[in-house]
């Protein structure tokens, strides 16, 4: 239900939750005779009219001495971290502010000189460090003690000379020490490996650290420069507020469900005003794809991409699901569909689908009826593992990119000529040549989906706010960057339209018009072999359906107007003009403030999801297909060719699995021995 500001929607209802009890502050009065107790006649009423302000110094907790002297501790030093503790000088009697402190300065000076220190006493009164070095002979020892009367501690005993050597393995050097002097790295490079980390630390103090604790560090210090991972759940309603209020008009859901009495989160829903205002100036077509989250709690993230006018890509809405099933697909295309205008709206457009788990049936529920394409990259990668070859290959990419039926259907021909499994196949999969003309693009692959993917790959692995920030933060830097792009586009077309114009008007040296009337064409090739086509330039069409499916005018089209002396350009649909561009860019999608400024809301912290936990390493990158590998250049694999076995001398299998080799035939490692009934003289070892 949304809440009373109408900013974000929660499908769970709360209990009333018990108000804060109120907090009580015991407020100790000064003593009498301190510095705060000045009597009238100390202020100096002419500074007030001198502009000059005349006043003490006010005393911090560094420069605090004089305070203990009176008190009877005397005058000593109070402890600062230094830039390097390497032949530090302990002086005795220094005060220490806190505990921490200590512990920093001790294993800052451990590793920096390189002494495996040990602490051998370690409560709330005392701290004593010793030097195990030497095999324990080393007399380096501190203490440490806390002086309740100044609330500080001060170091009471210290021994300061070392017997031993420096060594490699310290005792009390441990990952979140090392975690606090690895974010300036972790910050320059988020992606630095656990072995880069091993080598700098060797090179830098000379000490040897397992990879275990490299990873660990690494971990620690990504938490404290992008945000703990679970302390980001805690404030999605806060983001989702301020994301709201900054950019009015879009629509931000944030579904949690109950857990144990508790509320953990469940999904994550944006979709921008901007982007809202800029699908309709869109083709209707748009292409759903999903990506694998790597962060420490996994999960889907679910786009939806549509095309500009220059014909790149224009990101609508995303979403953070649990899984990619066909639930969660049918809940991010309701919201999505309402977004764009409703099924009134949404039943023209044409969906680009990669065969996503419960996609295509989720969008049969969702929009029924609606056209569906599928991205032949992804059937090609399914085809092929099915029906290897490649003649099959061939024929396939030649049926899909076919625009006629005729054509397609002499192609799917020849298929089933070669195998008639293939072609069953095929047959169910919609075809280009069987494309509407609604949506106005020829595109064949689900790569725009698949780019903005790939700008996102290195986010999947950052806290949730980190990375639906960076998300947000990529889409209002390229909204802004297509804004200001626009001023340079020369013609009253977009420059991607123009440059696919140009290619094929290179190609009409090779057609032939004969013209039939005011402005209908009869175009054949010069070379008398091919298929004549019928251009009608006044209704935009072609018998070869190419200038129909993708608005662009074909080589047969081209061949006309040039006939005619006819501007191309004057052909091209309004989706593809410079103000349509124009127009696409024209909305804004707002900064927001830091975490730090956010309104906090009254809704109670969210858990994170449970985290599912897979078996074995994490895995960081896509499998890749047989045919991606990368291959050697100078010696080729031994994949597709026939084996014999050494011992049976049939093919298919090699000595470890045959089937002879149990029944006390020829074991791995024994040589051939050549029977002396079948060779003169002697048997020969082969």
């Amino acid at each position: 239900m949304d809440n009373e500001d109408g900013l974000v929607d929660i499908d769970v209802q709360f209990d009333e939750s018990e108000s804060c009890s109120d907090l009580e502050v015991e407020v100790e009065p000064f003593p009498p005779g301190s510095d705060c107790d000045m009597d009238e006649q100390e202020i100096d009423d002419s500074s007030w009219f001198n502009d000059e302000w005349q006043f003490e110094e006010l005393s911090s907790p560094n420069n605090s001495d004089e305070d203990r002297e009176h008190e009877g501790y005397g005058h000593f030093p109070t402890f600062i971290q230094p830039k390097n503790m390497l032949d530090y000088n302990w002086e005795l009697g220094t005060y220490f502010a806190n505990k921490e402190d200590i512990l920093n300065a001790i294993k800052s000076y451990a590793v920096e000189n390189g002494k495996n220190l040990k602490l051998v006493k370690n409560d709330k009164k005392r701290i004593r460090v010793r030097c195990l070095g030497s095999k324990g002979e080393c007399p380096w020892v501190a203490y440490f003690g806390f002086m309740g009367a100044v609330n500080s501690w001060q170091l009471r005993t210290v021994v300061h000379s070392h017997t031993c050597s420096r060594e490699h393995k310290v005792r009390v050097f441990n990952a979140k020490w090392l975690s606090r002097k690895l974010e300036k790295t972790v910050r320059k490079n988020p992606n630095v490996k656990g072995v880069d980390i091993r080598e700098k630390i060797s090179r830098k103090w000379n000490i040897a650290i397992s990879k275990n604790m490299a990873y660990r560090a690494k971990t620690y210090a990504s938490d404290k420069v992008a945000g703990s991972f679970t302390e980001q759940y805690t404030r999605i309603f806060d983001y989702a507020h301020e994301l709201l209020a900054r950019n009015p008009g879009s629509t931000i859901l944030v579904k949690v469900e109950p857990c144990d009495g508790k509320v953990m989160f469940q999904r994550f829903y944006a979709c921008l005003k901007a982007c809202k205002d800029n699908f309709h100036s869109c083709r209707p077509i748009i292409g759903l794809d999903g990506a694998f989250l790597k962060g420490r709690h996994h999960g889907e993230l679910l786009t939806v991409v549509a095309r500009d006018a220059n014909n790149q890509m224009l990101p609508l809405a995303y979403a953070i699901v649990e899984v990619e099933n066909k639930d969660t697909w049918t809940w991010f295309l309701e919201l999505l569909i309402e977004d764009l205008g409703g099924l009134d709206v949404c039943s023209g457009l044409t969906v680009m689908l990669d065969q996503q788990k419960g996609l295509r049936y989720a969008v049969q529920d969702v929009i029924p009826g609606v056209a569906q394409r599928f991205c032949v990259r992804h059937l090609n990668a399914n085809f092929r593992k099915q029906f290897p070859g490649k003649n099959l290959k061939r024929l396939m990419w030649r049926a899909a990119t076919t625009t006629h039926p005729q054509q397609w259907e002499t192609e799917m021909r020849h298929i089933k000529e070669v195998n008639e499994d293939a072609f069953k196949h095929l047959i169910a999969i919609p075809p280009r040549s069987r494309f509407t003309t609604i949506a106005q693009s020829d595109t064949l692959v689900n790569n725009m989906s698949e780019a903005f993917n790939s700008v996102l790959v290195n986010t999947g692995t950052k806290p949730i706010i980190t990375m639906l920030e960076d998300i947000r933060l990529y889409m209002m830097k390229r909204w802004a960057a297509n804004r200001s792009r626009v001023t340079s586009f020369k013609s009253s077309n977009c420059p991607k339209i123009m440059s696919r114009l140009q290619k094929e008007a290179l190609h009409t040296k090779n057609w032939v018009p004969s013209w039939s009337a005011h402005k209908l064409f009869e175009i054949r090739h010069v070379s008398q072999s091919g298929d004549n086509f019928v251009v009608d330039i006044d209704k935009y069409t072609c018998s070869c359906r190419k200038w129909s499916i993708s608005g662009i005018p074909c080589v047969h089209a081209l061949t006309a107007m040039k006939f005619l002396n006819l501007n191309a350009e004057d052909y091209l649909p309004v989706w593809f003009k410079k103000s349509t561009y124009e127009e696409m860019y024209s909305s804004i999608i707002y900064p927001i403030n830091g975490k730090h400024l956010w309104e906090v809301t009254q809704c109670p912290d969210f858990l994170p999801p449970p985290k599912r936990q897979l078996h074995g390493r994490p895995k960081k990158k896509r499998r890749l297909e047989q045919w991606e590998l990368k291959k050697s250049t100078t010696k080729m694999s031994k994949g597709g060719l026939l084996k014999t076995c050494t011992i049976c001398r049939e093919v298919r299998h090699n000595n470890r699995n045959c089937p002879k080799r149990s029944q006390g035939g020829q074991q791995e490692g024994q040589p051939n021995t050549l029977p002396q009934g079948q060779a003169d003289g002697p048997a020969l070892e082969v």
